[in-house]
């Protein structure tokens, strides 16, 4: 009796422990999302320039701040015009979102291509497509039987020069 006892203490204890770690990174990472939000300094990029030496781009107050980073930190450029500022910052988020947004190039051909055709019916796309898919295989099968005949006429033309097999 008393081991079933222990046992469901056992998961109880477990349960809790479980919860309140649980809990606590909820609580955490509630507490580091509204610290992140609110920042007003934000890093553009950095090169490294050498072994512990970098450069290195931050936006502080709506302006752009250009650092070297070495054995001190030392401010290299401060770009202050708010135009300027504002076009940088554009650029930037225009790339990181180009980035993030990565698809291969093949997807952006193949998505273009059929937005093209977006104007003729879904058949008559479909129906292209299989023609030219069709067309190609026809191309490539033609090509791979004329490769298939030249090597044959070539192992043909050695064989009488070839003493191992002689009739």
């Amino acid at each position: 009796m008393t081991s079933s006892w222990d046992m469901l203490w056992v998961l109880l204890v477990l349960l809790l422990m479980i919860g309140g770690i649980v809990a606590l990174l909820r609580f955490v990472g509630r507490r580091n999302r509204g610290w992140w939000v609110n920042r007003s300094m934000r890093s553009l990029g950095g090169l490294t320039l050498g072994a512990n030496k970098s450069m290195q781009i931050v936006e502080w107050n709506s302006r752009i701040y250009v650092l070297g980073v070495g054995e001190n930190v030392q401010l290299l450029e401060s770009i202050t015009d708010p135009e300027v500022v504002a076009a940088l910052i554009a650029q930037y988020d225009h790339a990181d979102a180009s980035a993030k947004s990565t698809v291969p190039p093949w997807l952006k051909q193949w998505l273009n291509r059929k937005g093209d055709n977006s104007g003729s019916s879904g058949v008559a796309e479909r129906g292209t497509d299989s023609s030219s898919f069709e067309q190609t295989l026809e191309k490539r099968l033609r090509q791979l039987s004329e490769r298939k005949q030249q090597v044959d006429r070539l192992l043909s033309d050695s064989r009488p020069a070839d003493r191992t097999e002689e009739p």
